[in-house]
């Protein structure tokens, strides 16, 4: 199926209805329905909403929320949570799968500059693995002082859909103003509204022809880490990954992957920690740290959803 460049089209997710009807009616010509988030989630009304679109002449494409941050490894498990919870939905490998990457809601856009476009690219190309053209979300302002997208759209090209929206008093605006359009290079499809025609629903305009088939746009070879992982004498599964961790503040290192380990050193603001694993445990993400004579040390860097540092 394809749209022209100037279509209208919409984004929904849980908050709207089951039924697109309305949209289409308004000139809605694509429907970015949400499929997942994190690797917990799956959007409940996310068939019928895609069974609706296809009904009223819609093109579909997908979108899943990131929680990854900046970890690579996470996000090739967050690529393939999106991938299963696509299809589920009925969203066909060969439509667009996009990368909703902003701060909050369990998601950090401040873990490196660097770093954060490879866990982008790393979800991307999983998805592209799996057959479907992949798209980065996010608002102008992360993806210039937050995230090298240069490398991302080195790769994929015209892959971006960007949020800028302009308010103006009491007016809603149903139509884009291309005179307040975000000045950047590679953007596929604009979300310049939050209320389009009164529907209570994002509005978006496509810069290029949107195509969808069943041709991925590539097919990169992607490491899962399922298959670099191993499982240590507590019982607890660490995957190998090779980085460096810039802790916030003071952590201890310590004798095991344990609040309760014994202590065997800090590591402080400002000092740089390489690791070759890290392991999700406990409410936790810890790293493990090579020491001399093929010792290992090891901290948190994350609790819950908030890191205690930053990555690259």
């Amino acid at each position: 199926m394809e749209v022209t460049k100037r279509s209208y089209g919409v984004d929904v997710s849980s908050f709207q209805g089951v039924d697109l009807s309305a949209m289409a009616k308004a000139g809605a010509n694509f429907a970015i329905v949400k499929a997942s988030e994190g690797t917990g989630y799956q959007n409940p009304k996310a068939p019928a909403q895609v069974n609706s679109a296809n009904a009223n002449g819609m093109m579909v494409s997908g979108y899943h929320y990131a929680h990854f941050s900046a970890s690579r490894s996470q996000a090739v498990l967050e690529g393939n949570y999106a991938v299963s919870s696509a299809k589920q939905a009925g969203i066909k490998p060969g439509s667009y799968l996009a990368c909703d990457y902003e701060e909050g809601s369990g998601n950090s856009t401040t873990q490196g500059y660097s770093a954060s476009a490879d866990a982008i690219l790393a979800f991307m190309d999983t998805v592209a693995s799996a057959g479907y053209k992949p798209l980065l979300y996010s608002g102008k302002e992360i993806l210039i002082k937050r995230v090298d997208v240069r490398k991302v759209t080195a790769k994929y090209g015209t892959c971006l859909w960007i949020a800028s929206y302009e308010y103006r008093s009491g007016t809603r605006l149903d139509n884009p103003d291309f005179g307040w359009f975000p000045a950047m290079d590679n953007v596929a499809i604009w979300q310049f509204t939050d209320n389009w025609r009164g529907l209570d629903v994002d509005g978006n305009i496509s810069l290029i022809d949107l195509k969808t088939d069943d041709k991925p746009v590539s097919k990169p070879t992607v490491k899962q880490p399922a298959s670099q992982s191993f499982v240590d004498d507590l019982g607890d599964t660490w995957y190998k990954e090779e980085g460096t961790f810039y802790p916030n503040g003071t952590i201890n290192i310590r004798y095991g992957a344990r609040t309760t380990s014994d202590i065997i050193g800090t590591v402080t603001k400002g000092d740089c920690v390489k690791y070759d694993a890290y392991s999700r445990h406990g409410g936790y993400v810890w790293i493990r740290q090579p020491r001399v004579n093929g010792q290992y040390g090891y901290l948190v860097c994350r609790q819950g959803n908030d890191p205690w540092g930053r990555f690259e």
